[in-house]
């Protein structure tokens, strides 16, 4: 293993988490706005709570992921590349960041649901 492979890896964790923290930030404004009509949009708060939980698991997940390819690279520079240790700690970073997208799949399966109660909901002002 070359020790550049583990770093090209990174743009595209990087373009992930940039979209992650972007839902991240539109979910905490959705809540915001939410919160002023607690007593209607209470059960959907929670639930976009437990959303914003998920994003931040799969952002730490994706840091760690991160953190494991720069790692590898390094050591795969200055120790022996087809060492024992530096794909150890490559297989590690894509496992980490395979988590981090299962968190993100899970994420984008419940938020259906929750966009689906919360626009069907009396009060809101998407109600039909």
């Amino acid at each position: 293993m070359q020790w550049y492979i583990p770093i090209t890896i990174i743009p595209g964790i990087g373009l992930i988490i940039m979209s992650t923290s972007n839902l991240l930030i539109a979910l905490n404004n959705e809540v915001s706005a939410m919160i002023r009509k607690r007593e209607i949009f209470s059960e959907i708060i929670a639930l976009k709570i437990g959303q914003m939980k998920r994003l931040n698991w799969a952002m730490v997940f994706l840091y760690t992921g991160i953190l494991c390819f720069l790692l590898s690279g390094l050591l795969a520079v200055l120790i022996n590349p087809q060492g024992l240790l530096v794909r150890i700690i490559m297989i590690a970073g894509v496992a980490i960041s395979m988590v981090a997208i299962v968190y993100l799949i899970s994420f984008g399966f419940r938020s259906i649901s929750i966009r689906k109660k919360h626009l069907h909901m009396p009060g809101s002002d998407f109600d039909y």
